[in-house]
């Protein structure tokens, strides 16, 4: 059976079938993956994740993979898969919080963000398989940062251009974050089984507004609303006002996918050019994923303090 590709969406990626991943992905199925991949920005393996080597063997196609510093969430017998995991019976602590948004209590919520935009060097993308799924909601969406590039006036094009974006970690996603629901609430630590007290060492860094796709050479407003705080060189109401409004465009959910996830499906996302959110399941309810991430550094961000060095060694946290 040849491999096909059909739109995912109208607006962002491809649904690929055809696939065997029972046994070595020959070079040429192996290009064609990625040459879909770098038009689409996500790909859907529909119920192809059936087992481990599986989930490898689709990941290993787009670079060298690298265990999460979440140490305690890497398999015993694999690092380079995480387990994304919720179950009610849970009590242990969790990195993230349970937060009520549109009056539902949730665990594991993700506003609209691409991964580690804290950090000046940002990984090429990720895996994530479901295992278990979740009997209600769980979804996981993507929205096109090039196409959301395409999307903004053309004066709005000449403003953003050459300006930068000051980012900071911060885990608590009722602060202000732009573009995030004003009606988000968190549940307190003894409710969530959220953070354990843990602290992470995080110092702000820079990323560009606007970066162009090596490959294709089309623009990417390259902005995260998770973590953002201000544009460099900019009097902080206006800078406020600008990184709002663009938060507000790049999340336009009427241009997102939203995956409502099958029992093994696989999907694999671009981290430099696409955000993704997660709506999170209801407090009673299980979820069980795996999670592979690709490593890579667009080599364009930094350290806000010119006397860092990008390169040191610094824990990563899949946000």
């Amino acid at each position: 059976m040849a491999m096909a590709r059909t739109p995912l969406s109208p607006h962002i990626g491809f649904e690929i079938a055809g696939v065997d991943f029972g046994r070595p992905l020959p070079d040429p199925e192996q290009r064609e993956i990625l040459d879909a991949w770098i038009q689409g920005g996500v790909l859907l393996f529909r119920g192809a994740g059936t087992d481990d080597e599986a989930h490898m063997r689709l990941s290993q196609v787009f670079g060298q993979l690298e265990p999460a510093a979440t140490s305690g969430l890497n398999r015993a017998d694999n690092p380079y898969l995480m387990t994304l995991a919720y179950s009610p019976e849970d009590t242990r602590a969790r990195f993230n919080r349970h937060y009520v948004v549109d009056g539902v209590a949730r665990a594991g919520w993700l506003g609209w963000h691409w991964d580690q935009s804290f950090m000046p060097t940002i990984v090429r993308g990720a895996v994530l398989r479901m295992t278990e799924p979740a009997a209600e909601m769980g979804e996981t969406g993507f929205i096109d940062a090039v196409a959301a590039y395409d999307r903004l006036s053309e004066a709005m094009k000449r403003r953003v251009e050459g300006l930068e974006v000051v980012y900071e970690f911060n885990p608590d996603f009722t602060s202000g974050q732009f573009g995030f629901p004003k009606d988000i609430s968190a549940l307190d630590r003894a409710a969530s089984g959220g953070d354990s007290g843990q602290r992470y060492d995080f110092p702000p860094c820079v990323h560009p507004l606007v970066i162009v796709q090596r490959e294709t050479g089309r623009k990417v407003l390259k902005l995260s609303p998770m973590h953002s705080r201000y544009i460099l060189g900019m009097e902080r109401a206006e800078s406020d006002v600008l990184l709002e409004e663009l938060a507000l465009h790049i999340s336009d959910e009427r241009y997102a996918y939203f995956h409502k996830w099958g029992k093994d499906d696989m999907i694999v996302w671009d981290n430099w050019r696409v955000i993704h959110s997660a709506r999170g399941v209801p407090l009673h309810c299980r979820r069980m994923a795996h999670r592979t991430t690709i490593m890579g550094d667009y080599e364009v961000g930094r350290y806000l303090d010119p006397a860092l060095d990008r390169n040191r060694v610094q824990k990563r946290l899949v946000d």
